[in-house]
């Protein structure tokens, strides 16, 4: 983590030298483990953390040096119990795919009792830590939730993926409601590897969508016609035929549960589920995003405020919302990281690409790099390639950059039009 933090201090720095555009957003990606490459090995119950390991290497290896004004970062759920300053920060992404049994999780980020009475602890960095739910672990639980629900009470942002979706009461979202323990999300399920049965291997998973084909969150999705079979969602794949699917899944059931029961009192005794879709909207100030193709299981959803100032969270606990499954075919998720993508943009209001304002002028590929990166520019262009202390790496006139012998990391690049002197700086990943 300190590695992670002076390479921040570091970029800061490279950002006002190289006079990037004053819109440039932050995001932190909030994760179990000390790093965010870092698998937990030695997790208490055996299991790995694969699938939280893989989000949040795609985010600081792939979102972050793609979307030019977006500086990301990554803290662990133990930095920010501990302190982490987030006031400069948009919007965070707190992911936890557990690792564990998802009965484990019901109570995420504070941890459930086993029946024998053992407590244990699923907040701090070395993992799973069976009934480690000692004062120390209850001390960091109250930290972090009081943490996290000051940044979103100040108006921060934040997506939760997976069983972080247990975090939107403890983070203050249903604040002044009756028993707002109550509508958390209700149901959770799935398994610790990936089921193997052909049913679950040979077929897509997805979900359908349900809010306005101009919404943000579908932003550059291919979406097909409304199905009436299915409660006019539009299907959205996430997961690839031939994918191990684990079906680890935190969602709103319609069919039981508090919005269920209210909407039954309220409408007589038989609610439709138009009519508990609707109560679990008005009541929560949110917009369903995606369902399964009944309508009853609520997987991804909007919270907006019901307090003035406070943030915007957006969920997806989708069985579908899987990053890393044993065996899976490249590219299997790609959807799902594309929803991921359109739901932190959102967050922090931003269309960003990998291309300068000016699109049709300039660009440069392939992002990560590996060898050769280069760039297309009508011009003359001189340009200066940066590492994370702020020392130049690379100078070059040449429109193809050799990175064969740099060291892997992240860069700052540099490029400056020699005829009207105008610069334009990127962010660039060499693997």
């Amino acid at each position: 983590m300190k590695k992670i933090t002076k390479q921040l201090i570091a970029l800061s720095l490279i950002i006002s030298f190289v006079s990037l555009n004053a819109q440039t957003k932050n995001i932190a990606f909030i994760g179990q483990s000390p790093t965010y490459n870092d698998n937990i090995p030695a997790a208490a119950d055996g299991f790995t953390y694969d699938d939280d390991r893989a989000a949040a290497t795609w985010f600081m290896e792939d979102f972050v040096p793609a979307n030019t004004n977006i500086n990301g970062s990554y803290f662990s759920f133990q930095d920010i119990a501990e302190g982490e300053d987030l006031s400069s920060f948009d919007a965070l992404w707190i992911q936890n795919d557990g690792a564990t049994w998802p009965s484990r999780l019901e109570e995420w980020p504070r941890a459930t009792s086993e029946g024998g009475g053992e407590r244990h602890c699923i907040i701090t960095e070395v993992g799973f830590q069976w009934n480690g739910g000692d004062a120390n672990c209850i001390s960091l639980e109250d930290s972090f939730i009081s943490n996290i629900r000051s940044f979103y009470e100040a108006g921060g942002n934040l997506f939760l993926g997976n069983f972080a979706a247990k975090g939107v009461e403890v983070f203050g979202v249903f604040e002044g409601l009756n028993n707002p323990w109550e509508y958390r999300p209700n149901q959770t399920f799935g398994e610790t590897t990936s089921i193997s049965d052909s049913w679950a291997v040979d077929n897509p998973w997805g979900s359908l969508y349900h809010g306005e084909t101009n919404d943000p969150v579908v932003n550059d999705f291919v979406l097909g016609a409304q199905d009436a079979g299915c409660n006019n969602g539009i299907y959205i794949e996430f997961l690839t035929p031939g994918t191990g699917k684990k079906n680890r899944t935190c969602q709103y059931n319609l069919d039981f549960g508090r919005i269920n029961d209210d909407a039954n009192t309220k409408y007589g005794g038989a609610a439709t589920l138009a009519q508990k879709q609707s109560e679990f909207e008005s009541v929560l100030n949110a917009e369903i995003l995606l369902t399964n193709c009944s309508g009853n299981e609520i997987q991804a959803a909007r919270f907006n405020p019901r307090t003035a100032g406070h943030g915007t969270i957006i969920i997806n606990g989708s069985g579908a919302y899987d990053w890393h499954a044993d065996g899976s075919p490249e590219n299997f998720n790609d959807n799902v990281k594309l929803f991921t993508k359109n739901a932190l943009l959102s967050l922090v209001n931003s269309t960003l690409s990998t291309k300068t304002k000016n699109a049709s002028e300039i660009s440069f590929g392939p992002n990560p790099v590996q060898s050769l990166l280069k760039i297309k520019y009508k011009g003359e262009i001189n340009t200066t390639v940066y590492n994370m202390l702020g020392e130049k790496v690379i100078e070059s006139f040449s429109k193809s950059i050799d990175f064969e012998n740099i060291i892997t990391g992240i860069y700052i690049i540099k490029v400056r039009d020699l005829n009207s002197q105008e610069t334009n700086t990127f962010k660039v990943v060499k693997r």
